[in-house]
């Protein structure tokens, strides 16, 4: 049954870790394991958060053992 609330209920947080996967170390992040979207739009969504913390990233998808996957770098501009 639908309800009235008070205020607009807060968000939970990030989706992923950004600020752990974006701490400039070499991520290889596995489809389904860490990740849900399709591999082109999780590479976009990379970059994005990126921007967003001044710098931009590298990445390159690949396959591992029969996965699809992503390996992110950050760098600070």
């Amino acid at each position: 049954m639908a309800r009235r609330l008070d205020s607009f209920p807060a968000n939970s947080g990030a989706r992923y870790p950004w600020d752990e996967w974006l701490d400039g170390s070499i991520w290889e992040l596995v489809r389904g394991a860490d990740f849900g979207a399709k591999t082109a739009t999780f590479r976009a969504n990379v970059q994005v958060q990126a921007k967003k913390r001044g710098g931009r990233a590298r990445s390159r998808a690949l396959t591992v053992d029969g996965s699809e996957a992503v390996v992110i770098q950050f760098e600070r501009a």
